[in-house]
């Protein structure tokens, strides 16, 4: 009886481990179940738009235009994106202040435009970037940016030349500046204004010596900053000059990483390196790997731009060094961190279309419970498998093919679901685009026509509809080594998903349209990748704070009469200026903030926002919601800004500067005349606030202020003869460009008869605003096409009444950029279509090819006057998110 109680005993032991054993089992399946449902809904949730802008090309001379082609996409499949159907694009100064902003119409993922530099600009490198609403949710750093050369031989004409001096253990900046036939300036005084992050924070005077230059001091308010120059020429022109102070005051460095984050003791360890010069670009350099008993335990050698890695077995109780040997000559030494004694780390390689990864882990981690790998890519998930951790090594084996092209991270976690290991890999599938270019000729003559055709297509899928570009240059005035920066592939491939600036993207990619695989695996071993935060997951099914956007929208507020408090339900209605019969109603919320939505217009485009409360009464204050545009990085791509551009580039940028008067006789450029620059001390008169000017008060051609007018008897004759533009015929203003009927005269908002002048006494007005351009006058429809006077009484006199407008605003927002034709010329018997010089850098831009369902497309153009290497680049997307890329070379003679 004993003994068969203990067999039941030992029986009810053995089935209770078994059912824990199962609920635990169930319980990790649940949770590996729930993960994957929490990874569905942030993929679901988030979907990823990337962005890559095809230029024509990346060196530029003030004065021309940039064209370019956006291609808007989604996901790491790359399908055209129809999220978000604006896309905003901005050129970037070297100062970090934007200079040109554009806003296009997103049609079925793609949009085209493009800037005209004016001839002013300040040579430099400036940055193109392009985002959509929508991508603001995550770091700036995906955005699309490429570095853009902008030199200026057109009003600059001056070579400057940087570096850092010491003397008498004193650093100076010294610049030296000279024309452009070499000759130097005479001795002048130079200002320059230091600026931190495009905010000024000093300024000074300096003196151009007899070698043509100045020093500036080092000091703790310029050291690494920006430096705008202000250089005056004795034809008394001030030429500018932008100086990034930032590379001077660093050394060549060396970082070290372990591949999936952990280095482990008495185990195989990946271990990447990236050697960087002073400006933080790449530097070729060999690394010993030395232990204390000073014994060799790896040595590995770079590529061309600093990345390399190597595997070391990191034993026990030993510790290591690196010894790192730049091809400067310079060296550097530095201590490896000692592996840990407990925990995981990861190796990965490829082999026969196949992914390796093994898993290491210590012996403390050897309990048999489930070690989990998953290929996901921003939460879409890929693949899951696992294993027991019943060996230290554990080898997991994947197919390339069944995991798409592109940036994809390899996640470890242990039987907890905590991740411990991770590491970014670029998977290559074994197939690749094709794309090609067949001229009809093998070389060309000047002037002559240029026919070429296009097949595209994959080596598994058949031909499909693509969106194409194509771009066509004159290699003599742009050089090569501005084209190996972005480009289709390394946007929406690459940079889209790893974080950081990376030097000449486009290395990573044959011409061929292949990969260097092994080159892109030291890239993402070396630098930090698009990722999500794994612990966060349960609180990233937010609405995020920024919405694709589908339309342009215009938001604001209506509050009561100098007060913060709301006007409920406020009657709201947007007229355009442009015909004021065309107009949209809306209703204010119960907090005043009222919406138009789904607006499509051009920029440059004028509103009238009005507004009445419940009781039809206009005491209503108006407020705009201004969507600022996205943060500046100002760290991204800094390495790649470079000083003295027309020094960099002075034999492409001379070759540029011959066609500009051709353009200007054709009419496609226009010529700014600089004059000796001015600087205005005096303040500008001020309208009086309660104006009832429908731009605001003081935005006008001329205002005149009380004080002139204290000595007159009446306005009219006040008036005559100080006004810009403006003549008096019978007491009535004209506007001198012809017209007949005279200028509309509003007083106190009131639109009264111009004879009404000579009615008005000087002494009670207080302000008077002549508005004669039309980006004044359009606001007030017909009324304005004569031109307007606004007239403000003082309060308390005269006409004064409190008769500032009430519930009404004018409101300008940011409309549809307006696409320009690229100037193509026309070389055959009688066309008109030609320049007398054609001495053109881009030769061709073509931004809208559409291939047929087979893959095929046709387009031609004219050579130039001058003979010499030319350059078709063809860039774009097909149907099923296959990228396409190809660069052709012909001959001119």
């Amino acid at each position: 009886m004993i003994l068969l109680t203990r067999i039941m005993k030992r029986l009810l032991y053995l089935f209770t481990v078994v059912l824990l054993s199962l609920q635990i089992h169930i319980t990790f399946a649940q949770d590996i179940n729930k993960l994957q449902e929490q990874l569905f809904d942030y993929a679901s949730n988030h979907p990823q738009e990337k962005i890559h802008v095809h230029t024509d090309r990346n060196l530029y001379s003030a004065g021309e235009t940039i064209w370019y082609k956006a291609y808007t996409v989604i996901d790491i499949e790359n399908q055209l994106s129809t999220l978000s159907n604006l896309v905003h694009i901005d050129l970037i100064d070297p100062k970090g202040s934007i200079i040109a902003s554009r806003l296009h119409a997103n049609i079925s993922g793609l949009s085209s435009g493009d800037i005209e530099l004016t001839d002013t600009l300040v040579e430099g490198s400036y940055r193109l970037r392009a985002y959509t609403n929508w991508m603001r949710n995550d770091s700036s750093y995906y955005f699309f940016e490429k570095v853009i050369e902008i030199g200026n031989m057109r009003t600059d004409e001056l070579f400057t030349n940087v570096s850092l001096v010491s003397m008498d253990g004193i650093q100076y900046y010294q610049i030296k500046v000279n024309n452009t036939d070499g000759s130097l300036l005479p001795k002048t005084a130079v200002r320059y204004d230091i600026f931190d992050q495009n905010k000024p924070v000093d300024k000074g005077r300096a003196t151009l010596n007899e070698n043509g230059e100045i020093l500036i001091k080092v000091d703790n308010k310029n050291r690494g900053k920006g430096i705008l120059l202000s250089i005056k020429k004795p034809d008394r022109r001030t030429i500018k000059k932008y100086i990034n102070g930032k590379s001077f005051f660093s050394e060549n460095d060396v970082q070290f990483f372990p591949e999936g984050g952990n280095y482990l003791s008495n185990e195989l360890n990946k271990i990447a390196f990236k050697a960087t010069n002073p400006q933080g670009r790449g530097i070729p350099a060999t690394v010993n790997i030395i232990t204390n008993s000073n014994d060799t335990a790896g040595r590995v050698k770079s590529n061309e731009l600093g990345m390399a890695a190597t595997t070391v077995f990191l034993s026990d109780n030993t510790t290591y060094r690196a010894e790192v040997k730049f091809n400067d000559g310079s060296t550097k030494t530095v201590a490896l961190p000692t592996g840990a004694k407990s925990g995981y780390n990861m190796l990965v390689a490829t082999n026969f279309n196949k992914i390796y990864t093994q898993v290491n882990l210590t012996e403390d981690h050897l309990n048999g419970k489930d070690i989990y790998i998953i290929y996901q890519h921003l939460g879409k998930v890929f693949y899951i498998a696992k294993q027991l951790a019943t060996k230290k090594n554990l080898t997991f084996i994947k197919e390339q093919k069944d995991l798409p092209t592109g940036v994809i991270t390899i996640s470890i976690l242990d039987h907890m679901l905590t991740p411990v290991a991770e590491r970014a890999y670029f998977n290559n599938k074994s197939y690749k685009t094709t794309l090609q270019v067949t001229l009809d000729k093998n070389s060309y003559s000047k002037r002559s026509k240029v026919s070429s055709d296009i097949i595209l297509g994959t080596t598994v899928d058949s031909l499909t509809t693509a969106a194409l570009s194509a771009s066509v240059v004159n290699l003599s005035h742009i050089g090569t080594s501005s084209e190996e920066g972005i480009n289709i592939l390394s946007s929406l491939l690459l940079q889209a998903d790893v974080k950081g600036y990376i030097e000449r993207p486009s290395f990573y990619f044959n011409a061929d349209g292949s990969y260097k695989t092994e080159d892109l695996d030291r890239l993402l071993l070396t630098q930090g990748w698009r990722k999500i935060a794994w612990k966060n997951l349960d609180s990233l099914d937010k609405k995020p704070k920024f919405q694709a956007e589908k339309a342009i929208n215009l938001a604001g507020f209506a509050r009561k009469i100098g007060r913060k408090a709301p006007v409920p339900n406020a009657k709201i209605q947007l007229i355009s200026t442009n015909n004021y019969m065309e107009f949209i109603d809306t209703v204010a919320n119960e907090n005043g903030y009222f919406e138009f939505n789904n607006l499509i217009f051009p920029d440059s485009i004028k509103f009238i926002v009005s507004a009445r409360d419940q009781k039809d009464k206009k005491n209503i204050d108006l407020s705009l919601v201004n969507t600022p545009p996205a943060e500046i990085n100002q760290e991204r791509n800094g390495p790649l800004l470079n000083n003295s551009i027309n020094s960099l580039f002075k034999n492409e940028l001379l070759a540029n500067s011959e066609f500009y008067t051709e353009l200007e006789k054709k009419g496609l450029m226009d010529k700014t005349i600089q004059i000796e620059e001015v600087i205005v001390r005096a303040v500008r008169p001020k309208a009086a606030e309660h104006s009832s000017n429908l731009n605001r008060p003081g935005n006008a051609d001329q205002v005149i202020t009380a004080e002139e007018l204290s000595s007159c008897p009446n306005l009219e004759a006040c008036l005559n003869g100080r006004l810009f533009g403006v003549i008096f015929r019978n007491g009535k203003p004209y506007m001198t460009r012809g017209n007949d009927s005279p200028m509309q005269i509003i007083v106190d908002g009131m639109y009264t008869e111009a004879d009404m002048l000579s009615m008005i006494s000087a002494q009670d007005v207080e302000s008077v605003e002549v508005l004669k351009s039309v980006s004044y006058t359009s606001v007030y429809g017909m009324y304005g096409g004569n031109g307007v006077l606004i007239i403000t009484t003082k309060r308390g006199g005269g006409f004064a009444t409190n008769s500032k407008p009430t519930g009404m605003l004018v409101a300008q927002p940011q409309g549809l950029s307006l696409v320009k034709e690229f100037y193509k010329p026309v070389y055959e018997p009688n066309s008109t279509s030609g320049f007398q010089r054609d001495l053109r850098t881009t030769i061709h831009w073509e931004p809208n090819i559409i291939t047929t369902k087979d893959g095929k497309a046709h387009f031609d153009f004219y050579t130039s006057d001058e003979a010499g290497t030319y350059r078709i680049t063809l860039e774009g997307i097909d149907l099923k998110g296959n990228l396409y890329r190809r660069v052709t070379d012909f001959d001119v003679k």
